[in-house]
């Protein structure tokens, strides 16, 4: 029997997300109070829009400081093209997508709903189980 292990098995499901048109600063607060390095960019339709990342953010009140303005608005910075995942997906595809894509932190979407994100950890947890786990040989 093949050892298999689904992104639906692994992801986190309650997913901190950011509004398109919140403040750059407001984003990096509701980052650093959840401890976590990106979030996904929903609309108010809860559609998956972007995702915003740390270094998005720095992009946004970098370039805000040096020409003395405001920061801007999420959707100015996120990043639009985002890789995603399927729930029923196998977590070896979608690691080799991450390491392909760089993609840090992918959103789980299913029918166009965000369901959860899957991060390294999330990968790296559901690794160590893969092989820690004895091969069924039912």
């Amino acid at each position: 029997m093949v050892r298999s292990i689904t992104v639906e098995d692994c992801m986190t499901p309650k997913v901190v997300t950011i509004s398109p048109d919140i403040q750059v600063v407001e984003a990096i607060r509701i980052l650093l109070q959840h401890n976590i390095t990106a979030a996904p960019v929903v609309d108010n339709e809860g559609v998956l829009v972007g995702i915003l990342s740390e270094s998005d953010c720095l992009e946004g009140t970098l370039n805000g400081s040096y020409f003395s303005q405001d920061a801007g608005l999420v959707s100015e910075y996120m990043t639009r093209n985002v890789v995603t995942a399927d729930p029923q997906e196998d977590i070896i595809t979608v690691y080799q997508r991450f390491m392909t894509d760089k993609a840090f932190r992918v959103p789980v979407v299913s029918e166009g709903t965000l369901v959860g994100i899957l991060s390294p950890k999330d990968l790296m947890s559901a690794l160590l189980e893969f092989y820690e786990r004895p091969v069924d040989s039912g």
